[in-house]
Order: structure tokens, then C-alpha cells, then sequence
């Protein structure tokens, strides 16, 4: 199979002639939490000094840890484990800023459509948490209280080669000078400098 024939020269007038063999991450399924008003309680890897006071906390990332599948028929599995969210938390002590990091755990039970079917595709199961804090506070050496709203979305992706047509390669048109006036002055160079 010929990926890209010859004289795909990305001319539209020419039709779709080419193809493209094009690696990208598909999506086979998900599903997404919401909770409203939600408090949780984070632990910090480092101590907090006593008399910290709570600033801000915000979302770094989320894994699926140890999760472990059972098919349930009907093309469905039941996937189960624990996500790992992991949140960047600043407070002040003593005058000064810190940011420390901080991780919730929490066990999830959810029916995910797997790719089974096709024994070449290896997916991995993916976390996106988004949460607006609207509050926190210092509740010990290595505890924080946070509460908010949080979203969590859950999805099986797996990376996969797709066959598309395409006009070919891009083809861009050369650059142009700007031509308004006082454009030239934007930029210092290294001779505009006051002596």
C-alpha cells in the first residue's frame, strides 16, 4: 500500500488523491463525574509548619492506579482501582508563600467499553480531574481541607494508525514584509540602548 502516492502536492484542485497514514490517540470510551459542593482531605507529602494559614490549591494531575478489569458481556467491563489526584497547595507561614504537594485517593467502580476485540491495540485508561476550589483550610501537620466543585472524567485510550484522505502535504505561501508604520520600532536591537 502506497501511504503517499506521488504528485500529492497539496493542491485542492486536485481532488483527494493521497492517503495518509496519521498516529493519533483514540478515544473507545469514558464517562464523567460531577460533584457539587464536595470536601476532601488531601495529604501532603512535606509537613506544614503550625499556625500555617490555607492560600490556594489547585488540580496537577490524576492517575488510575492499580486497577484491575473483569468483562461483564455486552462488550462492557468493570473496571476497578484507585485515582490518585494529585494538587499543588500553598500556605503561608512565618510571612512567606510555600507550595507543597498534596494527593486524594479515592476507590473507583465503574462499566468502561475496553478494546478487546482488537489484540494489537494496548489502551490505557486515562483521568482528567478539574475542580474550582472555593475554599481550604489547614486541618494538621499533613492534612489540608478543600471544597469546591470537581469534575471527573474517565476515558480509555488507546494510540492507533487511521487511514485518511488527504490533498497532500501543506503548502504555504511565502512570508511577507508589514508594511505599518512604527512597526520597526517594537523591537529594540541591541544598538537602541541609552549610554
Amino acid at each position: 500500500m502506497a501511504v503517499v502516492k506521488a504528485g500529492c502536492g497539496g493542491n485542492f484542485q486536485d481532488g483527494l488523491r493521497c492517503r495518509m497514514v496519521i498516529e493519533v490517540k483514540r478515544v473507545f470510551d469514558g464517562c464523567a463525574t460531577t460533584d457539587e459542593n464536595i470536601t476532601l482531605t488531601l495529604t501532603t507529602v512535606n509537613q506544614i509548619p503550625q499556625g500555617a494559614e490555607f492560600v490556594s490549591a489547585r488540580v496537577i494531575g490524576s492517575e488510575f492506579e492499580g486497577f484491575s478489569v473483569t468483562s461483564c458481556g455486552d462488550g462492557c467491563s468493570r473496571v476497578v482501582g484507585e485515582i490518585v489526584t494529585t494538587f499543588a497547595v500553598t500556605y503561608s507561614a512565618n510571612g512567606q508563600l510555600t507550595t507543597v504537594q498534596a494527593t486524594y485517593r479515592e476507590n473507583k467502580d465503574v462499566l468502561l467499553r475496553l478494546p478487546f476485540n482488537n489484540t494489537a491495540v494496548t489502551f490505557s485508561i486515562e483521568v482528567q480531574t478539574n475542580m474550582n476550589i472555593a475554599g481550604g483550610a489547614i486541618i494538621g501537620t499533613n492534612a489540608v481541607s478543600i471544597s469546591g466543585c470537581r469534575i471527573q472524567i474517565i476515558k480509555v485510550t488507546a494510540p492507533v494508525d487511521i487511514l485518511v484522505p488527504t490533498y497532500g502535504y501543506c503548502q504555504y505561501p511565502p512570508c511577507t514584509g508589514c508594511a505599518c508604520p512604527g512597526v520597526d520600532n517594537i523591537f529594540p536591537t541591541f544598538g537602541d540602548e541609552e549610554t
